[in-house]
C-alpha cells in the first residue's frame, strides 16, 4: 500500500520504539497499526490494493517514483547529467553510423537495385594491350577502374538481360565543371548518368523534369538537372530556373530539372552539383566519343530487379552475357582467365564512404560504450549507496507486509524514471554533438556531405539504450536494498559504530572500474593527441607558411597548346607583380594533400633494357622550388628558359638518387617516360631536397619534376603558389582580380593556404584527438563524481566514529590519512586494471598511430599521473571534511 510521508514517519518512530522495548517484530507491527488506526482497517486496505489494475499500480509506482526523486533533487540532478551525456555521445555516433553504413538510399524500393561488379586475376592479353595504348586526362578516368565497365559493356548487359526491369549508368568518376551564369564564373561537382538513370532509382524532380533517354543520344542538345542544394545556394530557389542556359567549361547547357532535397545520387556523402547525360561526358574534356569503344572502362552498372526476380539469378545471367562480351572484345586463348561478374546489394548505394569511416566509427563507438558503462557505474554506485540510506524505508514497508518484489518493482520504476529524464536529455546532447561531429567529418580535403536526423530509427535507439541501462544500473542496488534484517534495520541508527564500512563493498568495486575504464579512455585519448601533435610537426621538406594555394582548370574552357602556355605564363607574372608577393609559381599538383601522379621511368645506363622504375611526376613551372622553400642541392632549377622549343630537362629529387643512382651524381643523365614506339627522353640537370608528396605519413617519395611548358599535353590544369610577406589571406582579392582580367570565365577552385591545407590531410587524427580528449574527460569527470560520491557517503556514515576517534585524541592529520588511504587503495587497484587493459586495448588502435608504439611510456606515465591528481583530488574532498569534523557535532550525529 501507498505510505504517505507523514504516515511512513509516524511508523519508523513507533516500530523502532516497540522493537527496542522488546518485542518481537511480528508484535510491534501488530501494535503499530492498532495505534494508527486498527488493524481490521489497514488489512482491509490492504485487500483494497491487492485489487487494484496493473495500470493504476503503475500510475501509483510512477507517483510515488516522481516524488522521490524530487525530494532528492541533488542526487536525481547527478543521476540525469551522468546518463545524459553517455546516453547523448552514444545517440550522436549511431546517428552518424546510420547516415553512413545503415540507412537506405532515399529512392523507390531500394532493396530491389543490384551493382555490377567483376573480379579477375589476370586480363586477355588482347585486352590488356588496348587498354595499355588508352590515354586520358589525368584525374578524370583511369583506362580500367574497379567495378567499372565500358560503354559498350553497359549495352551489351543493358539490352541482353532478362531479370532487371532498368539497367542503368553513372560514370566512375564526378566531373569538376567550370559554370558560368550570368556573367558569373565558379566551380559545381557533375555527374554523367545515363538517360535512364533518374528514372530507373525512381526519384521525381523537385521541379521540371529528369535526364531522359532521348537526351543521352549523341545529336541530342545538351540539357543539365541541378541538384537542390545547388539550385537553391546558386539560384535562390528561382523557379524561373528551367529553361535557362549556364555554360558549363564553355558549353551551353538548358536547365531542365532539379533533384528532390534527400537525393545524394548513388553515393552517401558525395551527392553531384549538376547531372548531365553520359554521352557528354568525354564532350565536356574534349576528348573523342569513346562511347563505343571497348577498350574504355569508365562507367558504373547498377539494376533494378523484376518482382520476383532475385540477385542470384540476375548474377547467373549476366555472367553469360558478359562472359560473351569478353570473349568478342578480348582474345580466346585458353590460358587466358576472364574477368568474373559479380553483384552487390545497392539497397545502400556504393560503400566508398563507408569503407574508409567504418573503423573510425566502430572504434567511436567502443569509446562512447566504455563512457556509458562508466556513467552506468557511477550510477549504480549512488543507488547502492543510496539504498543503505533507505534500509529502513525498506523494513518499514516490509515490516507492513509488502512483498519484496513489488519492492522491486518500485525500485526499478525509479531507475526507468531517471533513465528516461537521461536520454531526453541525451538528445539534447546528441543534437550539438551531431552538428560538431558533421563539421569534424566535413574538414577533410574530400569535403562530405551529410545529412544527420533524429528520425524513428535514432528515437527507437535512444529509448531502447535509455530502458536498457535502467535496468543495468537498478536492478543490483534494487534487489540489494530490499535484502535487509528487518529486527537490526528498524533497531540500530544508520550510523552505529562498527557498522560503518557495512554495505560499502559493491560501490568500491564500481569505482575500481570506473577509474580502470578511464584510465584506458585517458591512454588512448594521449595516443591520438601525441600522433596529431606529431604529424603536425614533422619535417614536409618545404616552408608552409605564408604559403596561398589555388587551381585553375583551363583546358575545360578550350586552352590549349600555346595558347595555354601564355594563358598560365601572363597569369604568373601578373601574380607576381602584385604588391606583398614575395614569389609565385605553379604545378600540377601542389605539395602535401592534392593528389599526385605517379609514373614508370627508364634510366639510360642505369636499368636493364625494358626495365622501368616508379616514380611520382610532378609538371612544375619556373621558380618552383623557390616559392616552396625546397633547397637545391646539385645543378640548377626550372626557371624561364626551358619551355616547349628548348632540350627536355629534367630535376630529381634527393630520395630518386639514393634509390635510383644509389648516391652517384646524377647531373646530365637521361630519363625516358616514353615507350619503345614512343620515346620521352629528358636531361636531368638539378637535384633538390625530398619534400613529401601527397601524405604526411610517408616519406618523400622519388620524384621527377618537369618544365609544364615541355608538356602542355598534359598541362591541362595546374595549381599556383604564392609566397606572400605576410597573411596569404590578404592576396585573395587581388590574385581574383588579376584571374579575372586574364579571363572573366575562368574562376579561382579551391584557395587555401598550405597550412590550412595540411590540416585538411589530418583531419581524421584530429577528429580523433578531439573526441576521445571529450571522452577521456567526460569518463574521468564520472569516475571522480563516483569516488567522491562514495567517499563522501563513507564519511557521513562514519561520523560517529570519526567523533569517537577525535574525542580520544586522534588529529586531523590522523582522520586526513585513514580516509586518504582508502581512496589511494582504490586509485591503485583500478590503476593497475586500467594499465593491463590499456596495454591490450591500445593494439587494436595501432595503424591509427604515427611515431608511436601503442605502449608508448611517455603517453601512459602522463595519463596515469592525470588520473591519480585528478581522482586524487575528488577523494581528498571529503577526507577534508573528515578532518574537520567537530567530536561534540559527530558524537551527537544520527
Amino acid at each position: 500500500m501507498e505510505l504517505t510521508d507523514e504516515l511512513r514517519f509516524h511508523l519508523e518512530k513507533l516500530l523502532e520504539e516497540k522493537v527496542g522495548q522488546g518485542m518481537s517484530l511480528e508484535e510491534a507491527r501488530y501494535a503499530a497499526l492498532q495505534e494508527l488506526g486498527g488493524v481490521e482497517q489497514i488489512k482491509e486496505e490492504c485487500r483494497d490494493m491487492r485489487r487494484v489494475s496493473v495500470i493504476e499500480n503503475l500510475i501509483q509506482d510512477l507517483r510515488y517514483g516522481l516524488r522521490m526523486l524530487a525530494k532528492n533533487p541533488g542526487f536525481t540532478a547527478v543521476v540525469v547529467l551522468s546518463l545524459a551525456l553517455g546516453i547523448g555521445a552514444n545517440t550522436a555516433i549511431f546517428s552518424l553510423i546510420d547516415a553512413v553504413m545503415l540507412k537506405m538510399l532515399p529512392v523507390s524500393h531500394p532493396e530491389q537495385l543490384v551493382q555490377l561488379d567483376w573480379l579477375s586475376a589476370e586480363w586477355p592479353d588482347a585486352v590488356l594491350d588496348d587498354l595499355e595504348g588508352s590515354t586520358f586526362r589525368e584525374g578524370t578516368a583511369n583506362a580500367v577502374t574497379s567495378g567499372s565497365f565500358s560503354y559498350a559493356a553497359y549495352r551489351a548487359l543493358r539490352d541482353g538481360n532478362h531479370v532487371f526491369s532498368d539497367t542503368f549508368a553513372v560514370a566512375a568518376n564526378d566531373i569538376l565543371l567550370n559554370v558560368g551564369v550570368g556573367g558569373r564564373a565558379e566551380s559545381a561537382n557533375g555527374r554523367a548518368v545515363s538517360g535512364n538513370y533518374l528514372t530507373g532509382l525512381g526519384v521525381s524532380p523537385a521541379l521540371g523534369r529528369t535526364i531522359l533517354p532521348s537526351d543521352d543520344a549523341e545529336t541530342a542538345a545538351p540539357v543539365a538537372v541541378l541538384s537542390y542544394d545547388f539550385w537553391n545556394r546558386r539560384f535562390g530557389r528561382d523557379r524561373s530556373v528551367l529553361g535557362k542556359t549556364i555554360m558549363l567549361d564553355a558549353m551551353p547547357f538548358t536547365v531542365v530539372g532539379v533533384t528532390p532535397p534527400e537525393f545524394f545520387g548513388l553515393e552517401p556523402g558525395s551527392p553531384p552539383d549538376i547531372s548531365v547525360a553520359l554521352s557528354l561526358y568525354w564532350k565536356l574534356y574534349r576528348l573523342p566519343a569513346l562511347s563505343n569503344d571497348s577498350r574504355t572502362w569508365w562507367i558504373l552498372i547498377d539494376g533494378r530487379l523484376k518482382p520476383g526476380a532475385t540477385e542470384a539469378q540476375a548474377r547467373a545471367e549476366l555472367s553469360v552475357l558478359f562472359n560473351q562480351y569478353v570473349t568478342a572484345a578480348g582474345s580466346t586463348k585458353s590460358n587466358a582467365v576472364f574477368p568474373v561478374l559479380v553483384t552487390h546489394p545497392a539497397s545502400q548505394g556504393l560503400d566508398t564512404l563507408r569503407r574508409k569511416f567504418s573503423k573510425p566509427l566502430w572504434i567511436l563507438t567502443a569509446l562512447v560504450g566504455l563512457v556509458l558503462l562508466i556513467g552506468c557505474a557511477n550510477v549504480a554506485g549512488l543507488l547502492l549507496a543510496r539504498s543503505t540510506a533507505r534500509q529502513k524505508e525498506m523494513a518499514v514497508r516490509l515490516s507492513l507486509g509488502a512483498g519484496r518484489r513489488r519492492l522491486i518493482r518500485q525500485l526499478l520504476t525509479e531507475c526507468i524514471l531517471l533513465a528516461i529524464a537521461g536520454g531526453a536529455a541525451g538528445l539534447l546532447i546528441a543534437l550539438w554533438a551531431d552538428r560538431l561531429l558533421l563539421a569534424l567529418i566535413s574538414s577533410g580535403r574530400d569535403p562530405i556531405s551529410l545529412t544527420v536526423h533524429l528520425d524513428l530509427r535514432v528515437l527507437a535507439f535512444t529509448a531502447g539504450l535509455s530502458l536498457l541501462t535502467g535496468l543495468l544500473f537498478g536492478l543490483a542496488p534494487a534487489v540489494r536494498a530490499t535484502h535487509v534484517n528487518l529486527t537490526s534495520a528498524l533497531k540500530d541508527s544508520a550510523t552505529s559504530l562498527g557498522r560503518a564500512g557495512h554495505g560499502m563493498r559493491p560501490g568500491k568495486v564500481l569505482v575500481t572500474a570506473q577509474i580502470a575504464i578511464s584510465l584506458l579512455l585517458l591512454v588512448g585519448a594521449g595516443l591520438f593527441v601525441r600522433t596529431l601533435r606529431k604529424l603536425e610537426t614533422t619535417d614536409i621538406g618545404f616552408n608552409r607558411e605564408n604559403l596561398l594555394l589555388f587551381d585553375i582548370q583551363p583546358g575545360l574552357n578550350g586552352y590549349e597548346g600555346a595558347r595555354l602556355g601564355n594563358l598560365y605564363k601572363e597569369l604568373q607574372q601578373r601574380i607576381t607583380a602584385i604588391p606583398g608577393v614575395r614569389s609565385a609559381s605553379l604545378s600540377q599538383h601542389t605539395l602535401i594533400g592534392a593528389g599526385s601522379s605517379s609514373s614508370s621511368m627508364s634510366i639510360a645506363g642505369y636499368t636493364a633494357p625494358g626495365k622501368r622504375v616508379d616514380v611520382r611526376r610532378n609538371l612544375v613551372g619556373p621558380h618552383f622550388f623557390e616559392t616552396l622553400g625546397i633547397p637545391l642541392v646539385l645543378g640548377r632549377a626550372i626557371d624561364e628558359r626551358d619551355d616547349e622549343s628548348t632540350a627536355k630537362i629534367a630535376v630529381v629529387n634527393q630520395k630518386a638518387v639514393h634509390d635510383f643512382f644509389h648516391g652517384d651524381n646524377p647531373i646530365g643523365w637521361q630519363i625516358d617516360f616514353g615507350r619503345a614506339h614512343h620515346p620521352r627522353e629528358m636531361e636531368i640537370v638539378g637535384v633538390v631536397g625530398d619534400a613529401k608528396d601527397n601524405e604526411l605519413r610517408t616519406d618523400a617519395p622519388p620524384t621527377v619534376y618537369i618544365p609544364y611548358p615541355q608538356d602542355l599535353r598534359e598541362a591541362t590544369f595546374m595549381s599556383y603558389e604564392v609566397r606572400g610577406g605576410g597573411d596569404p589571406d590578404a592576396l585573395v582579392a587581388a590574385i581574383r582580380r588579376e584571374a579575372q582580367a586574364v579571363d572573366k570565365d575562368l574562376p579561382l577552385l579551391h584557395i587555401v593556404t598550405e597550412t590550412e591545407q595540411i590540416e585538411k590531410t589530418v583531419f581524421l587524427e584530429r577528429l580523433f584527438a578531439r573526441l576521445t580528449s571529450l571522452f577521456a574527460g567526460l569518463g574521468l569527470g564520472l569516475a571522480c563524481v563516483g569516488l567522491y560520491g562514495i567517499m563522501a557517503y563513507a564519511v557521513a556514515r562514519r561520523t560517529k566514529e570519526i567523533g569517537v576517534r577525535v574525542a580520544l585524541g586522534a588529529q586531523q592529520r590522523d582522520i586526513l590519512g585513514m580516509v586518504m588511504r582508502e581512496t589511494l587503495l582504490l586509485i591503485a587497484i583500478g590503476t593497475a586494471i586500467g594499465l593491463v587493459g590499456s596495454v591490450a586495448a591500445t593494439r587494436l588502435v595501432s595503424s591509427f598511430l604515427f611515431g608511436l608504439e601503442p605502449t608508448d611510456p611517455v603517453t601512459i606515465a602522463a595519463a596515469t599521473l592525470i588520473m591519480a591528481a585528478v581522482v586524487g583530488l575528488a577523494g581528498y574532498l571529503p577526507a577534508r571534511r573528515a578532518a574537520n569534523v567537530d567530536p561534540m557535532v559527530a558524537l551527537r550525529y544520527e
